[in-house]
């Protein structure tokens, strides 16, 4: 799952926000505008209804005059027919003493106006909502009385014509009252009112939508930064096993790993990325396809794996099935941890075993070895001294001093290799304690044709370290070189530190026969040898020495640039360094 950044996923929200907000203001505005439209639509039809209406009783009026110098009063006749009509809820004319001289409703005529507006001339208008006691809501219209542009009289001539006028007529400076039924008024307002409700709807949902789209997107962001955070902290967990850690699918393919994993198995991670873990792994022997395909677990499975062309390394797998929903397998986890320590800890302890067997064979065979052979060697000694110097006698008894010398150096190394070893640590110059080391065999290499090379990295530094073990490890390896190689071969000494200086490394190189493969695992066990003369505890003591010292010594033959020849290293680790 890829997790949008914050500010990607807020801008995008943020721009529909504001779309929608723009919107909302559009619908609010233009259902505002409507509805005031329609509702002085309304009004303005009402009130246009009203002025036909008007002056319809004054174009009436106008064309009753000659009716009304036949006695009858077209006025009143006309105010009551009018206000018949359908959309008129009354119609009446006041005078100008404010008394109503004609009103639709007979029984009104007589009363008193309520309402006496001023009006700035005979074709000014005024109007308003008024609330009758039945409480229904008429739009009432008022205006001057003015079907003639003069006084009225109904004194007239013979001809018609108007003769002596009086301003005191009844309808002189009349005012017109009309009041219309509002329900076409009300019609409109109920459906602006419909339209405005379903409009404020859909805003109201809109502006839902807007914020379950926040809650939505907010909630999505924090899951998506949730599960990166788990998937980020399940890689770090992963990173930080000392153990090698691959998941594969169903068909052996490689889907996660960590970066331990590749270290065991040698490979980059170009070339472990989907890569069949089948070509690795025989999955029949070690139990991965069973535990794919039928869900079983191998636990504790010991395996040799060769890391390329380099050496065997000694695995354990663990394979653990990965179960999708319904129970079914959909792959496995496998973790491989490096038995290399363990069983180098295994060696170590059979060693030990090993080792205190043959103390105790040397601290019970010493004593009696080492009386009797003090005894053997002085009468050996005083029988040579009987004879002659050149004769058989005293050679023969020479040969015994010196059978039984080497009797006693073998029980001597017997004892002191299986003696605990008590480090004394001392600040050493390494270049120095080499060179003492080398003057100490020269005369053997000198005898032997051998010739001796020092390389000492510059600037190695004061080194703490036991000098008197090291010189007896170097010792060991200078002789076993010399003894190794014909006349006119050559040994070198290295020295240098490693891991920042954290280290040190001394390797004694010899271009000798070099050491069959199938032996050098057994060189250095107790008491195993290939010389004729030899007690078989020279590297076994090197070795304890290093391991003394917390260190290793390895062996190459032949080295890795050379054809011949044998290498051993000495590395000392975790040493304490001394400007």
């Amino acid at each position: 799952m890829t997790v949008v950044p914050r500010r990607q996923l807020y801008l995008t929200a943020l721009t529909i926000l504001f779309v929608v907000l723009l919107l909302l203001v559009f619908i609010s505005v233009s259902t505002y505008r409507n509805l005031n439209r329609e509702s002085n639509a309304a009004m303005q039809t009402v009130q246009r209804q009203a002025l036909t209406l008007i002056n319809a009783l004054e174009a009436g009026a106008r064309a009753g005059m000659m009716m009304q110098m036949a006695g009858k009063d077209a006025i009143g006749n006309l105010v009551h027919e009018i206000g018949r009509s359908g959309d008129v809820n009354y119609l009446y004319l006041v005078n100008a003493a404010g008394e109503v001289v004609h009103h639709s409703i007979p029984s009104l005529e007589g009363t008193r106006a309520l309402w006496r507006p001023e009006f700035d001339g005979a074709e000014d208008v005024r109007a308003r909502v008024r609330r009758l006691p039945d409480g229904v809501h008429v739009y009432e219209v008022a205006k001057p009385f003015t079907p003639m542009n003069f006084y009225l009289d109904p004194t007239r001539t013979s001809s018609g014509d108007p003769a002596n006028v009086s301003p005191t007529h009844v309808h002189s400076r009349a005012t017109v009252y009309l009041g219309m039924t509002m329900a076409a008024y009300e019609a409109a307002r109920q459906s602006d009112l419909q339209h405005a409700m379903i409009m404020g709807g859909i805003v109201l949902a809109l502006g839902g939508g807007v914020i379950y789209f926040f809650i939505v997107i907010r909630s999505y962001y924090l899951l998506s930064r949730t599960l990166q955070e788990t998937r980020d902290y399940t890689r770090q967990v992963l990173a930080s096993m000392a153990h090698g850690v691959l998941s594969i699918d169903t068909a052996g393919k490689v889907v996660s790993w960590n970066q331990q994993a590749l270290s065991l198995l040698g490979m980059p991670t170009t070339t472990i990325d989907h890569l069949d873990l089948k070509t690795v792994f025989d999955f029949q022997e070690t139990g991965i396809a069973r535990t794919i395909h039928r869900g079983v677990p191998v636990m504790n499975r010991e395996i040799r794996y060769q890391r390329g062309k380099g050496n065997w390394l000694p695995l354990m797998l663990t394979v653990t099935p990965i179960q999708d929903e319904t129970g079914s397998p959909s792959g496995a986890v496998v973790v491989i941890r490096d038995m290399s320590e363990i069983k180098r800890l295994e060696e170590q302890v059979q060693r030990t075993e090993k080792l205190a067997a043959v103390g105790r064979l040397a601290a019970g065979v010493a004593h009696e070895i080492r009386n009797p052979l003090s005894s053997i060697r002085g009468f050996a000694y005083l029988l040579g001294r009987g004879h002659g110097e050149k004769t058989p006698e005293r050679e023969y008894a020479d040969v015994m001093v010196r059978e039984i010398d080497r009797i006693n150096r073998v029980v001597t190394d017997l004892l002191n290799f299986s003696r605990p070893m008590t480090l004394e640590p001392e600040i050493t110059m390494l270049p120095d304690l080499i060179d003492h080391v080398v003057s100490l065999v020269s005369a053997d290499a000198k005898k032997h044709g051998v010739e001796i090379q020092i390389d000492c990295e510059p600037g190695i530094p004061r080194t703490t370290l036991d000098p008197n073990q090291i010189t007896q490890a170097l010792l060991n390896l200078m002789l076993n070189a010399i003894n190794a190689i014909e006349r006119g071969g050559a040994v070198d000494i290295r020295a240098s530190t490693v891991d920042e200086g954290a280290g040190v490394e001394i390797q004694v190189t010899d271009n000798g026969p070099g050491i069959d493969p199938d032996v050098q695992e057994k060189i250095f066990e107790p008491f195993y040898t290939t010389r004729e003369r030899g007690t078989g505890l020279g590297l076994a003591m090197v070795r304890k020495i290093a391991e003394n010292h917390d260190g290793t010594i390895n062996v190459q033959s032949p080295p890795a640039e050379k054809s011949s020849g044998t290498r051993f290293t000495l590395s000392l680790r975790n040493m304490k360094v001394n400007p």
